[in-house]
């Protein structure tokens, strides 16, 4: 006897699509079955080290379920259950981290009464594009600048301060696009900025609810640009056309709970090698699909699927043949 899922529309799946697929059951003698059922889930998990102890989180945001087959005596053959499932357009895509994972499975069972039941279970990818118009919003397009200062010492006497502007047009951005970033730097002190380091940096935070909330972050490099300093007593206006990455793996994890990630893009005015470094810097997105100029697009997100009546018993898979 076996129990075995076959997808009809196999390899990597999308937020919105619909997933087919068959349950194909082996009978060698005749079976009393209390049901074949079909779940779908998705399920989002971290695991976090604090010294000897290891705090896990869970969060199952993906739930959906379909009875394909009631309470039967079916007779020795090969049948076949279909069944399919629309995925919500809101589930955030597959991630694999240091510290958690999003992942997707599938899962069949045939129930028998009083003895083992046979079980298969097989999992798929989910990949989400991030979508600058679903989030709208949350995007802002008007110019804005992040400033930072900081007076050098050396020991009783501080000299006059060196200060540094980070301006942005927008927040968001899609991989490829090159952003135009400007940057100042007024350099009233006694000391030369050696070099501008302008950095885009990958923030991923893993959350833990197991006896209170434990969190810890891992941080990617994921582009850099240099530029020449600025002498004691000067200034200098940077114009930047920093290149948003082209290839790097983009997850969608808004709709996520325990796992979330943050792009930072930092400027850094490197100071001598006793003096602690200036820097300022800016959260922003990066997405898949830039923000149209027509009206916004609405989307639906479907509800959870559950105890779905596919009781009717198919023909024996030899018999259609």
């Amino acid at each position: 006897m076996s129990c075995k899922i076959l997808l009809d529309t196999p390899g990597i799946m999308s937020p919105g699509s619909t997933m087919y697929g068959r349950v194909v059951c082996t009978f060698i003698s005749n079976l009393n079955i209390r049901e074949i059922r079909c779940k779908l889930k998705g399920t989002e998990d971290t695991r976090i080290r604090r010294g000897k102890n290891t705090y896990i989180g869970e969060n199952e945001f993906l739930n959906l379920k379909l009875r394909l087959l009631g309470e039967s005596n079916l007779q020795s053959g090969v049948y076949e259950y279909p069944f399919y499932f629309p995925l919500p357009q809101d589930i955030p895509s597959s991630f694999q981290g240091e510290f958690g994972s999003i992942s997707y499975s599938i899962k069949a069972v045939v129930d028998i009464p009083f003895s083992f039941d046979y079980k298969d279970k097989l999992t798929f990818v989910v990949t989400a594009l991030t979508d600058f118009n679903k989030i709208r919003q949350n995007i802002r397009l008007t110019p804005i600048t992040y400033q930072n200062e900081k007076n050098l010492c050396c020991w009783c006497c501080a000299s006059e301060p060196i200060t540094i502007n980070l301006s942005l047009k927008k927040n968001a951005f899609v991989l490829g696009e090159l952003a135009k970033v400007t940057v100042e730097v007024t350099n009233l002190s006694n000391k030369n900025v050696e070099e501008l380091v302008l950095t885009l940096i990958r923030l991923t935070y893993y959350q833990s609810e197991a006896d209170g909330m434990i969190y810890t972050k891992t941080q990617e490099l994921l582009g850099f640009q240099t530029a020449t300093g600025v002498g004691a007593h000067g200034q200098r206006t940077y114009l930047l056309n920093f290149q948003m990455p082209h290839s790097i793996l983009l997850y969608n994890l808004a709709s996520c709970q325990l796992i979330r990630q943050f792009f930072t893009l930092r400027a850094e005015a490197v100071l001598p090698i006793w003096h602690k470094s200036l820097t300022v810097e800016t959260d922003i997105k990066l997405g898949h699909i830039p923000l149209r100029e027509d009206e916004s697009v609405e989307t639906t997100t479907l509800g959870v699927i559950e105890n779905v009546d596919m009781s009717s018993v198919p023909p024996r898979y030899s018999a259609l043949f």
